[in-house]
């Protein structure tokens, strides 16, 4: 099957046409290449090119194809002016099958209730064939388009990101408005753009982060576009607009490769990051082990190491999603199955997930390993617990006393509970887990979500600067 795109370059701001050029110049213009084809079953089929020879790693993705007006339109548009890989996927959505996670299989068993045997839970294992097919190369930049109604508290654009660190993600943001003020003179049709987790956004992009293509790239981008960006004189600027940012967000992910994440690790199960202390300080790590497993333990980590300016690991995968039914601990090399085993078993793979996390955690520290901070989701008591090893009982009182100083003039009044060795069992494994690596370490247990709610509405841990 052959198709041909056309480039549109439009109009361009003088500060971006440089990128444009030296993206047509590198990637190609995409005027002409053959598209591949391939149907799974009568549920759906893919369709896709390759990224041009210089954007090798970078790819579009229009998940619900024809399902949604102008979706299309927007993905070719961006592919055009960067020269990305393009894949398409049509019909799974209308029949209710994911395409951009697999499905998800945390604390129950998966069950499935469709009367016919052959109907797929998921196409994401497809999705990531013809993913590294297009892009002739580790995925490196993943943007996926949307088209939704879904309502909104307003009109605008909103964005799922990964990869990226608060810094440059602000950096992006007012890109954003830049290009958006130079292509539209009229205040009524400029949309604001919503960037998480920079901002709140109005869907729940969790399992595409932990389980699905934004934990396959280094660094990735979702949009969603209200669906009034695809009628009319506003498709036609917009797409000019999101053409030209998404071309920026690719020059920010290729120019800053390592400094959100300074060190990758990936296996067939799951991915370990470190994060490099924005202040240059050595010996203390914040790290999320079980960073998709326990909800939400990884964006906190994330959002603490801003703050905190030091260093961070986090992990995504390792769960039942990824390890057919099995979780791999990470920070112990161990494994067990879920929901109802709990022996847990040593293993070849558990041994070099926990050699990969030891390493990780002695990377993200820059020298000797003095403080170790590991966070996870307690879903069994309404209470922050701590457990802490290499710390006295007088300096636990101490530190308990600052977060309550610290509680009651900041934050919400949860409870809280500092205990010894002998009271949480996790402890008891020292001899085999992360235990041995630093001299002093605290694992914080968050009670339920990490996220503090307060008035029905996530409070972020972070304040980005504007």
């Amino acid at each position: 099957m052959l198709q041909f795109f056309v480039c549109r370059p439009g109009k361009i701001p003088v500060q971006y046409s440089a990128l444009i050029l030296y993206s047509l110049l590198i990637g190609g213009c995409a005027s002409s290449a053959i598209v591949y084809e391939q149907s799974i079953g009568d549920f759906g089929r893919f369709e896709f090119r390759s990224s041009g020879v210089r954007s090798e790693g970078f790819v579009i993705g229009v998940t619900h194809g024809n399902d949604e007006p102008g979706a299309i339109e927007y993905g070719q548009s961006i592919s055009a002016a960067s020269g990305a890989g393009l894949i398409i996927a049509h019909g799974f959505g209308t029949n209710g099958i994911p395409v951009t996670q697999p499905l998800i299989h945390q604390q129950t068993p998966i069950t499935r209730t469709v009367s016919n045997s052959a109907r797929p839970a998921s196409v994401y294992a497809e999705f990531k064939k013809f993913l590294r097919a297009a892009v002739n190369s580790p995925l490196e930049f993943y943007v996926g388009v949307r088209v939704t109604d879904t309502v909104q508290p307003a009109a605008r654009i909103e964005v799922a990101s990964a990869g990226f660190s608060f810094e440059q993600l602000a950096a992006l943001k007012r890109d954003y408005a830049t290009i958006r003020d130079h292509n539209i003179k009229d205040s009524a049709l400029r949309l604001e753009l919503a960037l998480d987790p920079l901002d709140d956004i109005s869907w729940d992009a969790f399992g595409v982060k932990n389980h699905g293509v934004l934990m396959l790239a280094e660094k990735g981008l979702v949009l969603r576009l209200p669906k009034i960006l695809a009628q009319g004189q506003a498709e036609s600027i917009y797409r000019e607009i999101m053409a030209q940012w998404v071309l920026r967000a690719s020059v920010v992910a290729q120019q800053t490769k390592g400094q959100a994440y300074g060190e990758t690790k990936n296996s067939a199960c799951g991915r370990i990051d470190v994060i490099p202390s924005r202040k240059n300080t050595r010996g203390t790590v914040i790290g999320a082990p079980h960073g998709s497993f326990d909800w939400c333990t990884r964006e906190l980590v994330e959002e603490l190491s801003y703050r905190t300016g030091l260093a961070g690991m986090v992990t995504r995968g390792f769960t039942p999603t990824e390890c057919d039914g099995w979780r791999i601990n990470v920070n112990r090399p161990t494994e067990r199955r879920y929901p109802n085993d709990t022996l847990e078993r040593s293993t070849e793979r558990a041994k070099e997930v926990y050699q990969q996390f030891t390493e990780s955690v002695l990377a993200a520290s820059g020298g000797p390993l003095e403080w170790y901070i590991d966070i996870h989701q307690n879903t069994g008591e309404p209470a922050i617990e701590v457990a802490t090893l290499g710390i006295s009982r007088d300096h636990a009182a101490r530190i308990k006393r600052t977060y309550t100083e610290i509680r009651d003039r900041v934050l919400l009044d949860l409870p809280h509970r500092t205990r010894g060795s002998s009271g949480n069992r996790r402890l008891g494994r020292k001899g085999s887990g992360h235990f041995t690596t630093g001299e002093k370490q605290f694992s914080f247990r968050v009670a339920g979500a990490t996220r503090f709610l307060s008035g029905g509405r996530a409070a972020r841990v972070h304040e980005c600067p504007r």
